[in-house]
């Protein structure tokens, strides 16, 4: 019976791999066909198509982005690297607050700061009146805080470090306060590393739409040296796009441009440093979805 029951286990087992397996390539075909619809020769794919299997790799599409654009791709990965990197910091540590504030029980303003958060969520002032504020009353124009304090706090990662506040016991907050601890020491001492998982998990949504954005730099932004990645590699797009279009310009007369195999390209160029970041914090994200989403 043992036998059986062992055998069956390890059957369900082999079922589960194979088919996590195939999940994991079907995820990750996206990112091969991309990858070498990037090495395709432009004249290749106009006539055929794109292939997993093209006839010959080229790097004539990449050769071109970094010779037309390589200084300007340089300062917006510096760019991005930098709002990525300070605006996260800046996004984590007030959404950490702001729910550690709303979780604590004898806080008096706790429901209003939750009500206040959750009405943002419904009701917003349009992108007209936003954007007088942020540029005329804030001063956010062409600068890396333009590109940051937008963005400073997320009510949903807000609410989903709340509900894993909400799920660790509360007598450790009480014991720590009655040995004299303060709120700040609470937060980062004893809370903070015991909602590791939740954190490194709106560590990376918020790295995600930092690196991500172009809609900020295209509303607050004019001067080239604040351009992200990801807006360069918009514009670029959109350029080649119009000169495409229009043939009869006298650039796209004596230029082949890589119309198709750059917007592969373009995609490499702008996940790269996401795939590498990935891998190192997925444990942490499954674990703090499911976590801060059922708890509360």
């Amino acid at each position: 019976m043992k036998r059986k029951t062992y055998m069956s286990d390890r059957m369900l087992t082999v079922i589960f791999y194979i088919l996590l397996s195939i999940i994991a390539l079907v995820c990750l075909f996206p990112i091969i066909f991309a990858f070498i619809g990037s090495l395709n020769e432009e004249s290749e794919v106009m006539m055929n198509g794109f292939s997993m299997m093209p006839g010959k790799l080229s790097l004539d599409t990449y050769r071109y982005v970094f010779e037309t654009q390589g200084s300007k791709l340089v300062n917006a990965y510096k760019t991005s690297l930098i709002v990525t990197i300070g605006g996260t910091v800046l996004s984590v540590v007030i959404t950490v607050m702001y729910a550690y504030v709303i979780t604590v029980h004898d806080f008096r303003f706790g429901k209003v700061l939750a009500f206040f958060a959750y009405f943002t969520m419904i009701f917003n002032g349009g992108m007209l009146s936003w954007y007088i504020v942020t540029t005329k009353y804030l001063g956010l124009k062409d600068s890396y805080l333009a590109m940051m304090l937008p963005y400073a706090m997320n009510v949903f990662n807000m609410y989903l470090v709340r509900n894993y506040f909400k799920g660790l016991p509360y007598e450790l907050i009480e014991i720590a306060e009655m040995d004299g601890a303060g709120h700040f020491r609470i937060l980062w001492k004893i809370i903070a590393p015991l909602s590791k998982a939740g954190i490194v998990t709106i560590v990376l949504f918020y790295a995600l739409q930092y690196w991500n954005d172009f809609y900020l730099p295209l509303m607050l932004i004019n001067h080239e040296e604040f351009y992200s990645i990801q807006y360069i590699l918009y514009k670029m797009m959109a350029n080649i796009q119009f000169l495409a279009a229009n043939p009869s310009s006298s650039m796209a007369a004596h230029v082949v441009l890589p119309t198709q195999t750059i917007k592969m390209a373009i995609t490499c160029i702008a996940i790269g440093p996401i795939i590498l970041f990935y891998p190192f914090v997925q444990k942490y994200f499954v674990k703090g979805v499911t976590v801060g989403a059922l708890k509360g």
